[in-house]
């Protein structure tokens, strides 16, 4: 690989020396997500880790009954699972395609292999590590106190800031999953941001009007959520 050929949209891939990057790059594969498609079920072995570019991941935490909800995000900053050390490659969660985009595909054992031997990939997956731990433990908070529509205001602002344009495509049925909430309740929250001009729906997808509007609709988390990963490479 030539010095200053593209790399993919990843900020992980992007800040790896060229020596690294030139290791990995004949075996990374681009890919399109499409919205729901599960990337890594809970206690399957993983084959493949997701470096997203465009899409959009949600850790999912599922119950016994099938019931499941968002306990993290992760778009261009991050990946979708991290190895921990001296542990086989079996997902602890669901990891499913919130927003569908592109991504950057790496055979596990390959991404074992330079997590193992490479400090500097180390140093940086464990940065994103804690600033995700940070945004999980966060949305704990968030779910117990913050009303729907601050949660709601919350997820479309968090997931902009990982996306390239102001607007995504995603159902309400979809985003009540993810929010652990019933559709009827996320659907009049929606409903309400589109009276008040600060979202509008279109063939399918929401564009988001106003943003100062939703973020004076949000909660704190959301600034707290981006503060975490103030630490990662840009």
């Amino acid at each position: 690989m030539e010095s200053g050929e593209h790399r993919p949209g990843n900020t992980l891939l992007s800040a790896l020396d060229e020596i690294t990057y030139r290791r990995v790059a004949a075996r990374l594969r681009g890919v399109p997500l499409s919205a729901r498609r599960v990337l890594h079920r809970a206690n399957e072995p993983i084959e493949h880790v997701y470096f997203p570019e465009t899409a959009v991941i949600c850790v999912m935490s599922v119950m016994r009954d099938g019931g499941s909800m968002e306990s993290a995000t992760v778009g261009f900053e991050g990946v979708s699972w991290v190895s921990p050390p001296r542990r086989s490659a079996v997902s602890s969660c669901d990891m499913i395609v919130a927003v569908g985009g592109h991504a950057t595909a790496l055979p596990v054992a390959d991404f074992e292999r330079e997590l193992a031997d490479n400090e500097r990939f180390a140093t940086l997956l464990s940065r994103f590590s804690h600033a995700l731990l940070l945004q999980s433990l966060r949305l704990t908070a968030c779910t117990g106190l913050h009303s729907l529509d601050q949660r709601c205001a919350r997820w479309f602002l968090t997931v902009l800031d990982r996306v390239p344009a102001d607007q995504l495509a995603i159902t309400h049925e979809f985003l009540a999953t993810l929010l652990g909430a019933v559709r009827p309740s996320v659907s009049a929250v929606i409903e309400e941001f589109q009276k008040r001009g600060i979202l509008k729906l279109e063939r399918g997808r929401v564009l988001i009007a106003d943003r100062p509007r939703l973020l004076a609709s949000s909660c704190e988390c959301y600034d707290a959520i981006r503060r975490a990963y103030d630490d990662m490479p840009r």
